[in-house]
C-alpha cells in the first residue's frame, strides 16, 4: 500500500502512544483498595486478588463494548462479586476519579513515541489526535493536557464529546480530517484496537496502521500492521 498523497497522520492515544496497561494496573489496584475498604465496613470480606481480577476483566469487556461510563461500572462489579450492597452515587464518582488519577500518574509514553512524532513533524506531516471520551466529560482533555507530547498535535478531537458518537462511527474521523485541512483519503490513522480504531478509520476512508500491542483475536484488515511506532519511519 502506497503512502503517497498522505498529508496528515492521526493517532489514537491509549495503548497507541502511551502504555495504557501500566495505567490500568495502577487504576485497578486503587479501585480494588477503595472497594475493599468500603465492603469491609459493610462486613464483607473478599479476597483482594479476586476483586482485582474481576475489575480487570470487566474493564476489558467494557472497552470492547465501547461502554465508558465508569460511574456505572462499579455497582455491576460488586454485583458480579456476589455482594448485595448498593454503592452510593457519590462513592461511585470518587472511584471513577481515583481510577483516572491513578491511571494518569502511571501511564507513560512508549519509548519511541516522542522520536516518532518528531520524525513526522520533520517530514512536514500535520498531526492529529483522535481519542474516545473517558466517559466523564473533560477527563480526557485533562489527561491530554498533561502529556509531554501534547504540543506536537495540530488538532485534537475527543469522540463522544466533540462529536455525538464515539469510534468506530466515521464522524469523529471526518471531523479531525477537516480540522487538519485534509480529506480522509489523505490521512493515515494509527491505532491499536481493530474493532474501534481501524474499523472506524476504514469506514471514514482513511489509510490505517494497526499497532499490534496485544492479540485481540480479531481479523484485522489494516493497510499496515506494525509492532512499534518506530516502524512508521519506513512507511511515511
Amino acid at each position: 500500500m502506497s503512502s503517497r498523497k498522505v498529508k496528515a497522520v492521526v493517532f489514537d492515544l491509549d495503548d497507541t502512544l502511551i502504555d495504557a496497561q501500566r495505567g490500568f494496573r495502577a487504576a485497578h489496584a486503587k479501585v480494588t483498595q477503595m472497594i475493599n475498604r468500603y465492603l469491609k465496613q459493610k462486613k464483607f470480606n473478599l479476597k483482594r486478588s479476586r476483586m482485582f481480577r474481576e475489575i480487570r476483566s470487566f474493564d476489558d469487556k467494557m472497552n470492547r463494548e465501547v461502554r465508558y461510563d465508569r460511574d456505572k461500572w462499579w455497582q455491576k462489579i460488586v454485583n458480579n462479586l456476589g455482594v448485595n450492597v448498593v454503592l452510593p452515587k457519590a462513592f461511585a464518582r470518587r472511584l471513577t476519579m481515583a481510577y483516572w488519577h491513578a491511571y494518569a500518574r502511571s501511564s507513560r509514553p512508549y519509548r519511541d513515541t516522542l522520536s516518532t512524532l518528531k520524525y513526522l513533524k520533520r517530514k512536514r506531516y500535520v498531526l492529529g489526535l483522535l481519542s474516545d471520551t473517558d466517559g466523564l466529560k473533560g477527563m480526557k482533555t485533562w489527561r491530554i493536557e498533561k502529556l509531554p507530547f501534547r504540543h506536537f498535535f495540530n488538532e485534537i478531537v475527543i469522540a463522544g464529546e466533540d462529536t455525538a458518537k464515539t469510534k468506530p462511527s466515521p464522524g469523529p474521523y471526518r471531523l479531525i480530517a477537516t480540522k487538519l485541512g485534509a480529506t480522509a483519503g489523505e490521512c493515515v490513522f494509527v491505532g491499536d484496537k481493530p474493532f474501534t480504531d481501524i474499523e472506524g478509520a476504514k469506514i471514514a476512508g482513511m489509510k490505517t496502521a494497526f499497532v499490534r500491542r496485544r492479540d485481540w483475536q480479531v481479523d484485522v484488515k489494516a493497510d499496515w500492521t506494525i509492532k512499534s511506532l518506530s516502524e512508521l519511519h519506513r512507511i511515511l
